[in-house]
């Protein structure tokens, strides 16, 4: 039903309208798609930064090994740039060192809600001389 306001003309109608509550039911349709897209964003760069920690200690372990460092070392000090829960083999063969590096990767505030892949990194260096 609709009615005019006095002196306004047929401009004036008032009555329902059909796109009362677009908005928010447009609202409740993207909000989850925004958080989502969010989450995604946020874990892709979490798993970048867990990729170039892994990268850099693998680096340093296998620098450290090369000059004679023990493995205990080696794993202390990877422990130490990636984080605790970081896995770390060190193979020392055929006069190379090769060191990988693992470690899961984690939402801040979210870690133990979403698992996310691991992510690891190698890195081999020819051992040095005089170096058994």
């Amino acid at each position: 039903m609709l009615t005019a306001r006095p002196g306004r003309g047929d401009e004036a109608a008032t009555g329902p309208n059909v796109d009362d509550g677009m908005v928010t039911a447009e609202l409740a349709v993207a909000l989850p798609t925004v958080v989502v897209t969010l989450l995604a964003g946020v874990a892709a760069l979490s798993a970048v930064a867990t990729q170039m920690r892994c990268t850099d200690a693998a680096a340093t372990v296998a620098r450290l090994a090369a000059r004679g460092e023990s493995a205990a070392v080696a794993q202390a000090v990877a422990r130490e740039v990636v984080g605790a829960p970081a896995r770390v083999e060190v193979v020392t063969a055929n006069g190379s060192v090769t060191v990988v590096v693992r470690s899961p990767t984690a939402l801040p505030l979210l870690g133990g809600l979403l698992r996310l892949p691991a992510v690891s990194a190698r890195y081999s260096l020819p051992v040095e001389p005089g170096v058994r």
